[in-house]
């Protein structure tokens, strides 16, 4: 019986074996079961003429709970800070939803944000897509225009029932 070799065969195993090989991604975590595996080797492995010292046996795992306690918290850390993302917008939909029906003054901004003039009007609609946004008598404007709300006096009134400031020398 005679074998052929057939080289495009061959060819199309290696591309196969390399396109694997290619797409392979290294793993730099030691998750605390890898952790219990290799000190479960060593155990295993030592020399009984010489164990492991107490102390080191103790400081390997005192490193590997520390290291699952940083990872315990940063897994917080990061579902904290979705909360917190998660309670701004909900104060903020509240914020401007309660601003509806009322009276406004909204600071008119140039391309560059700087500050222009002011309008007053009423809050009639809250577009609540994307960046918060307010319509105030039908126009759009950013939930940041908002300046104040209901009717603030343009210079700050002076109190006529306060003592005098004055001083007297003597």
């Amino acid at each position: 019986m005679a074998v052929e070799f057939n080289s495009n065969a061959a060819q199309a195993l290696y591309n196969e074996a390399l396109g694997t090989q290619t797409t392979a991604q290294s793993n730099n975590t030691m998750t605390v079961d890898d952790f219990w595996q290799l000190f479960a080797a060593e155990l295993q492995y030592q020399d009984m003429t010489n164990p492991m010292d107490n102390a080191d046996m103790m400081n390997q795992m005192t490193q590997m709970s520390s290291m699952n306690v940083m990872s315990s918290m940063a897994d917080a850390i990061s579902n904290f800070s979705t909360v917190i993302n998660n309670l701004s917008t909900v104060t903020l939909t509240s914020y401007s939803t309660g601003l509806l029906g009322r009276e406004v003054t909204v600071a008119l901004t140039n391309d560059e944000g700087k500050i222009i003039g002011k309008t007053k009007g009423t809050v009639t609609g809250v577009d609540l897509t994307g960046g918060t946004s307010v319509y105030v008598d039908g126009v759009k404007y950013s939930i940041s225009q908002i300046m104040s709300m209901g009717e603030v006096p343009d210079e700050p009134a002076t109190d006529t029932n306060a003592p005098d400031q004055t001083q007297t020398t003597t």
